[in-house]
């Protein structure tokens, strides 16, 4: 009997790919002064997301008009270890399903997808394909039946291109997901933004040398491009990576605050890291020792499209084009959100201001968030053996000084000016409910970059 892996199984022992990597500025501060003369727009966009061409649940031109019709203005769709050429291929992350016979696709390009008569991860069933004929029509999905199975053609990066793409309007970009992990299961994965050729995963012992190697790797591969490199989702499985791998890699500029769930077999740890705390501490480090901050991305990961979008990041630029979009992501001109938007942020001298973009009644609250110079440094490593809702992991836990609420403000506008012993603030706006959370699960909220 053939074994189907699980989605969690699979991404478990995957060690090697393909993928690519990127390279950010040293500014993560914004000003007034520096914003004068240019016209901004904010543009909403995600920069995580799945189809077919992976693990995604519906095909790719599904997937991404969900997004155009949804409000979005760019999306980059980051399969696994994979880009949406057209080079002919019948196996991808967690598939293989070559063909009895190749004669049958003689001349074809793209990925073909075995059509499953079972549902499970990651397989692609009647359903999906059924949804998009129903929307573009049944010439929009190719076929070829051979030895009694039936492939579905993946529409390439290029097509999805011409479909989808209006300038001004709706912008793709290209990349992917670099998926892997420690030989001890934890998983170590990385988004390559602005990207078109993918490099085999570099497995490692730890996850800060895997993304050292990583990065390193894609210097080398993309030389000369400009791309965008983004740790992602450090919480899930669980705890996977730490504070201090970040730490240790300050060139590393980019991580995913929003996208962060622990595995759903798994249960949180009392004493473990949140996102915002993760946030904190790295950037608490890095402002000390006077080293580029860490930036938050807010992104969705979507595989499933049943649900709402969980979050997304507003990038103010001059114009909905790449090198704009990036260069404004470099300089931190952008926020993190799951539900609320900002109308301003400004950083200007010491004074960071915000203003909330209200669109419905309610109590709003600004937080400004920061760390004080005098901060305790120091942590320790808890041992969490496995058990029955979770794995063997080493959790480091961090001061209660770290990360801590400079200042509330009751309203939908509010500033901050740093203190001298102040090392950096951020700012996040809440919709203040009864079942307002504290941290980065509050819902709706949104969060701006640190700046110093």
């Amino acid at each position: 009997m053939t074994h189907h892996p699980s989605r969690r199984d699979f991404v478990k022992t995957c060690g090697t790919a393909a993928a690519a990597a990127s390279l950010l500025g040293t500014s993560s501060a914004f000003s007034a002064k520096r914003a004068a003369g240019r016209q901004k727009r904010w543009f909403k966009g995600n920069l995580h997301m799945h189809n077919q061409w992976s693990d995604g649940k519906p095909l790719a031109p599904w997937a991404i008009d969900w997004y155009k019709t949804h409000g979005y203005d760019f999306i980059c769709p980051t399969d696994h270890n994979i880009f949406q050429s057209d080079e002919l291929r019948f196996h991808g992350f967690g598939f293989n399903n070559q063909p009895s016979d190749l004669a049958a696709f003689k001349d074809e390009t793209s990925l073909w997808k075995v059509i499953s008569p079972i549902e499970g991860w990651p397989k692609l069933t009647e359903r999906y394909v059924d949804e998009s004929r129903e929307k573009y029509g049944e010439d929009a999905v190719r076929t070829i039946t051979v030895g009694g199975q039936t492939y579905v053609r993946m529409a390439t990066f290029a097509e999805l291109e011409s479909q989808f793409v209006e300038p001004g309007k709706f912008l793709m970009i290209p990349g992917y997901e670099q998926t892997g992990g420690c030989p001890n299961g934890q998983q170590v994965h990385m988004n390559f933004i602005n990207v078109r050729e993918v490099f085999s995963y570099i497995q490692a012992e730890t996850p800060a040398e895997i993304f050292d190697q990583n990065f390193t790797k894609g210097k080398e591969v993309y030389r000369g491009q400009d791309y965008l490199f983004i740790a992602d989702h450090p919480l899930w499985r669980y705890y996977d990576f730490s504070p201090r791998d970040l730490i240790a890699l300050p060139r590393i500029r980019l991580f995913e605050l929003n996208n962060n769930s622990i595995d759903g077999r798994y249960d949180a740890h009392p004493e473990g890291w949140k996102p915002e705390e993760f946030w904190d501490v790295v950037n608490a480090h890095r402002a000390a020792h006077d080293q580029p901050l860490l930036l938050g991305i807010g992104s969705d990961d979507r595989h499933d499209y049943t649900k709402p979008a969980k979050a997304w990041s507003v990038v103010r630029a001059e114009s909905l084009a790449v090198p704009d979009l990036l260069a404004a992501i470099r300089e931190g001109d952008f926020y993190a959100s799951n539900g609320l938007d900002f109308e301003d942020i400004q950083f200007a001298g010491k004074t960071l201001s915000v203003k909330i973009d209200v669109r419905e009644e309610g109590r709003y609250r600004i937080e400004f968030i920061g760390t004080r110079k005098d901060y305790d440094p120091s942590s320790q490593q808890i041992d969490v053996p496995k058990g029955s809702r979770n794995p063997a992991r080493k959790i480091d836990v961090f001061s209660d000084s770290i990360g801590v609420v400079l200042e509330t403000v009751e309203g939908t506008e509010g500033a901050y000016t740093l203190k001298p012993e102040d090392l950096y603030v951020r700012a996040k706006i809440v919709k203040v409910g009864d079942d307002s959370q504290t941290d980065w699960q509050s819902h709706p909220a949104a969060w701006t970059q640190p700046h110093r």
